[in-house]
This record gives structure tokens, C-alpha cells and sequence, in this order.
């Protein structure tokens, strides 16, 4: 018998995912948000929610400008919040990968409305997200950073951090109460 190829060997047991037919050993009534049908069918619906959700929660938002900043490809936190909406049941894996291009192109209009610098992909994963290779066409669009014209216009209407009036506390602090 012929001795298994040690590289093969160590890329499957890097592998991690659940075995084949493991989905029919889940407890039914505690099912899993993307084994039921997705909240967002339509791509435009799904847009808006990502760009509302980026845009108006705050921390979200404070988030992603944060790690820009730092140095984040637009592509890994593209990546991270289409795969969080997966996870929470938004959206299916085919619509996951139509929201790259537009999700990509949101936070690179953000990150410019904010004054940051910003690569759009590492060169490790140059064109591949989610173990899918991207087109050359939608990678050769990203690395134009030409932002289309409706997205940004979405983009002006929203208020930068600066402008956002500070977030009023339910209860008054130690410092009221006295």
C-alpha cells in the first residue's frame, strides 16, 4: 500500500468542517439560523440592509473605519460581514457571494468619506475570498477604487462620526443624580 501524501495529509486535517450527513444528527427543535430559508432574497434589499446596519450602528461602524486604519483590506472585512450575515441567517451563500462587489465598494466609500487610506486586498489572498476565486473583472473594478456614482451619493447622506449627535443615556449618571 502506497504511503499517503503528508501535504494532503495536513490540508485536509486543516479542514474544518462537519462531516458529511452531520447536519441530520442536529437536534431539530435547536436548528441552526442558516439551515432555514434566508431573510434576504433580493439583492437590493440585502444592500440596504448592509449599508444601514454599517452605517447607523455605530460601533459597527467605528469598527471597520478602526481596522482600515489599520490596515484591514477592504476585501477581509467585506469577507466578515457577509459571512456574519450568513451566519445570522440574511442571506444564502449564492447571494453572499453577489454582495461582495457592492459590500466592497461601500466600505471603500465610507473609508474615503472618512479620510483613510486603504488597500483593497492583501497580497496573500489576492482575488480569493471564501475559498472562491473572484472574477478579474470584479477584482480589476476594486483595484480601480472607482466608487460608483450611486453609492456614493448614498454615502454623502450619511452623517460622519463628527456629525453624529452624541448618544443620550437612558438612565442619568452618578454625576446627575447628585
Amino acid at each position: 500500500m502506497e504511503e499517503p501524501n503528508p501535504q494532503l495529509q495536513e490540508y485536509l486535517s486543516k479542514m474544518d468542517r462537519p462531516i458529511p450527513g452531520q447536519s441530520l444528527t442536529a437536534d431539530p427543535d435547536t436548528a441552526q439560523s442558516y439551515t432555514s430559508a434566508p431573510e434576504f432574497t433580493v439583492i437590493q434589499e440585502a444592500l440596504e440592509y448592509i449599508f444601514v446596519t454599517i452605517t447607523d450602528e455605530e460601533d459597527i461602524y467605528e469598527n471597520i473605519m478602526s481596522s482600515v486604519s489599520r490596515g484591514v483590506s477592504i476585501m477581509e472585512l467585506t469577507q466578515l460581514v457577509l459571512f456574519a450575515g450568513f451566519n445570522e441567517g440574511k442571506w444564502n451563500p449564492d447571494m453572499m457571494l453577489l454582495l461582495v462587489e457592492p459590500t466592497a465598494y461601500i466600505i471603500m466609500g465610507l473609508a474615503e468619506k472618512a479620510g483613510l487610506d486603504y488597500e483593497i486586498t492583501d497580497d496573500d489572498d489576492e482575488g480569493d475570498l471564501f475559498g472562491v476565486q473572484m472574477p478579474e473583472e470584479t477584482v480589476q473594478a476594486l483595484k480601480t477604487k472607482k466608487i460608483p456614482e450611486e453609492t456614493m451619493a448614498q454615502l454623502e447622506a450619511v452623517p460622519s462620526l463628527m456629525e453624529r449627535p452624541p448618544v443620550q443615556e437612558e438612565t442619568p449618571s452618578l454625576m446627575q443624580r447628585q
